[in-house]
């Protein structure tokens, strides 16, 4: 007997609603286990990780008992249905720059440090690099790079790279020429260095080897320590000075020190557009980094210099205090006319989740040097750090957040500010 189409699909139907799974259906595939890292300190449960994919840092608040230096330290994960994973154990020591490296499961390796909020120290970079001032230090997928720089007579562009700040690899000398006081940048995945020291050049690299020339000859003109900030997918560059009637003209003495007010972006390092041609601040220059917090470009003080007549340095000749913000590099508005520090220049910024971080400067004169740290959660009204006696004294230092700390590196000569490198966890 012929059974008609029809009544074998209904036959099939009512067999998948008696035998589920055998036809596919059912309840859904439950959702992947998932897994939580996890650590446990001996004498201290007030605790934060700090992953870079490389370094692990294992944060002990400031509730936790600090008489103890040397602990028991296991790191594990969870799931979320009451596994445990068997995980590592080993002992550490507080603030020890030399870590331990582990392999960790669902992670891989691992360097493995205990360290303390609110705390600072010293590493030591064993003497890869030698010291300069006005360098670049940016951050990118779990490496910090040391960019050019200025040797204390010649500038350099050579590229240093880590993973831990003790040890370094240096990656070679890019193809653009050495400079210290740069605008260097993060954008797009990219190491970025634009103009400084009068230079008019935008190079961009996503490895610091590979480097690519975007413009030998950008429009917004040679500035001396000019600004950049990656903001909603454009680069924005602002402030910075040149002098006249000529560049450099320390030996003139109808030189006069010249800031630049202009601000342009760019979303691709070629293509340039002026937003804004006189921004309603004062002139002004001498601040390493910028600050992007809550979507807004932060501009903090700065100051401008230029040589007295027959000297050969340049001296301070003006100095503010005032904070201004953006959402555009357009609009500009005055958020406080006193950011809560003395006036500086050749100082350095950085934008945390913690909020905004001013690092050293020449106070009133250029061979005034600070060793202040100033931190505002809003990025507006700063207070001072606590800091150690031993930091050196120091002006255009590079600045950069690492795995929730501050990494403070260079300076002048003086008291090894610029061979020596700091870390504070806040």
């Amino acid at each position: 007997m012929e059974i008609p189409v029809s009544k074998i699909m209904l036959s099939l139907l009512a067999a998948c609603t008696l035998l589920l799974a055998g036809c596919g259906g059912g309840e859904p595939a439950p959702p992947p286990e998932q897994w939580t890292l996890q650590v446990a300190v001996e004498g201290c449960k007030d605790l934060a990780l700090k992953d870079s994919g490389r370094t692990l840092y294992i944060v002990l608040g400031t509730t936790c008992d600090r008489s103890l230096s040397t602990r028991q330290v296991r790191i594990f994960h969870t799931s979320d249905r009451g596994a445990e994973s068997a995980g590592v154990a080993l002992p550490l020591t507080v603030n020890q720059t030399s870590g331990v490296a582990r392999s960790i499961d669902r992670l891989g390796l691992r360097n493995v440090e205990l360290v303390g909020k609110g705390t600072w120290r010293q590493v030591d970079h064993l003497g890869q690099w030698t010291g300069r001032d006005g360098a670049g230090l940016l951050y990118l997928k779990g490496e910090l790079f040391l960019l050019g720089g200025w040797l204390y007579g010649p500038t350099t562009n050579e590229v240093w790279k880590t993973t831990d700040l003790v040890h370094w690899t240096f990656v070679g000398f890019a193809p653009w020429p050495g400079r210290h006081g740069a605008a260097w940048l993060v954008h797009n995945e990219r190491l970025w260095v634009i103009g400084g020291d009068l230079n008019e050049d935008v190079w961009s690299s996503a490895d610091g080897l590979n480097w690519t020339e975007h413009t030998p000859k950008a429009p917004f003109g040679a500035r001396y320590t000019p600004n950049a900030a990656s903001l909603d997918g454009d680069i924005i560059v602002y402030a910075g000075q040149n002098w006249e009637p000529i560049p450099w003209c320390n030996d003139r003495p109808d030189c006069v020190a010249r800031g630049n007010r202009s601000v342009w972006k760019s979303r691709n390092g070629v293509d340039w557009v002026e937003i804004a041609p006189q921004a309603p601040w004062a002139e002004r220059a001498l601040i390493h980094g910028s600050i992007v917090f809550d979507h807004y470009i932060y501009l903090v003080g700065g100051g401008l210099k230029v040589a007295p007549p027959n000297m050969l340095y340049a001296e301070t000749s003006a100095e503010y205090k005032d904070v201004w913000r953006t959402r555009d590099g357009v609009t500009w508005e005055k958020v406080s006319d006193d950011a809560g520090f003395t006036p500086r220049t050749h100082f350095s910024v950085l934008a945390t989740s913690a909020g905004c971080f001013v690092s050293d400067g020449s106070v009133g004169t250029q061979p005034n040097l600070s060793h202040d740290v100033f931190q505002a959660s809003d990025c507006i009204h700063y207070s001072a750090l606590p800091v150690p006696d031993e930091l050196p004294l120091r002006h255009a230092s590079a600045l950069v957040d690492f795995n929730g700390s501050l990494v403070l590196i260079g300076g002048p000569r003086l008291d090894g500010a610029g061979t020596s490198v700091w870390q504070y966890f806040y």
